[in-house]
């Protein structure tokens, strides 16, 4: 009878010690306040026929009016900007940022030349837009190591614009967005 009370004991012990375990670990969060990164995936289709490229005439009246566009900005003193990732969980701009992603993800496609050669990587893009929806700058921050891939990012943000104008809510004059792209290859 001694010998099932001593192998008894050990056995109640792990079971309570496993209870209060288990009850402590559903209270504490060990997380960290860590996001997961979301992070844009393309899916591959066939390419559209390319337009034929802007004349030279259109793109330096392009560049003229943004340049007036700027200067007047600059020349007010109530110029407000502030910087969001694409995924951010901020309630002020997710509704605006859904809105950029959506448009974005209904254009974009893998680079042909890039798919032919196998190529992958993360392309990470800054996008600058005033006030009025239009896209001020798109810079790359993060290069994926193929230019093509890099091109495509930059070139798909371009395309999507202009966007909406920024909410009169947010009385930002610029909204700078960072987003990454993903182009992987599946098999």
């Amino acid at each position: 009878m001694d010998s099932k009370k001593i192998l008894l004991w050990p056995v109640l012990i792990s079971i309570i010690g496993h209870v209060v375990m288990i009850s402590v670990s559903g209270m504490i969060d060990l997380r960290d306040n860590v996001r997961t990164a979301e992070i844009f995936t393309v899916d591959i289709q066939e390419p559209e026929p390319q337009q034929p490229p802007k004349k030279e005439e259109e793109k330096k009246e392009v560049k003229k009016s943004e340049q007036a566009k700027n200067e007047k900005a600059i020349n007010t003193g109530g110029w407000r900007e502030d910087t969001v990732d694409l995924t951010s969980g901020d309630v002020k701009y997710g509704a605006y940022l859904g809105k950029i992603k959506k448009r974005i993800l209904q254009i974009w496609q893998y680079p042909k030349k890039a798919y032919d050669r196998n190529e992958e990587g993360v392309v990470v893009v800054k996008m600058s837009i005033d006030a009025d929806g239009s896209v001020a700058q798109a810079a790359l921050i993060a290069s994926s190591g193929s230019m093509l891939l890099d091109e495509g990012a930059l070139g798909v943000v371009r395309a999507a614009a202009p966007f909406a104008p920024l909410p009169e809510s947010y009385s930002l004059s610029r909204l700078n967005i960072t987003a990454s792209f993903r182009y992987k290859l599946v098999e």
